[in-house]
């Protein structure tokens, strides 16, 4: 995908959702990632770095997979 596609692809996506917390989670992760020296990982808490690592783990298993149309269901995407 071109850069100009992604980004008009990723602005369509912003456009559609209509909750503000999970837009202001998407705003805060962004932010956060484009700030000269100040990765992501780092800004986390060590309970919040220790959750994705478990989150990572556990996606290993496929029976701890939540198919795509279930999550687009629940957010209503």
């Amino acid at each position: 995908m071109k850069l100009a596609e992604l980004k008009s692809d990723f602005h369509n996506l912003i456009d559609q959702v209509e909750n503000p917390d999970i837009l202001e989670q998407f705003y805060d992760a962004l932010s956060n990632s484009i700030k000269p020296g100040n990765s992501l990982w780092s800004s986390l808490t060590p309970e919040q770095q220790q959750d994705v690592l478990t989150a990572y783990e556990e996606s290993e298993d496929e029976s701890n997979l939540v198919p795509l149309s279930v999550i687009k269901s629940k957010f209503k995407i």
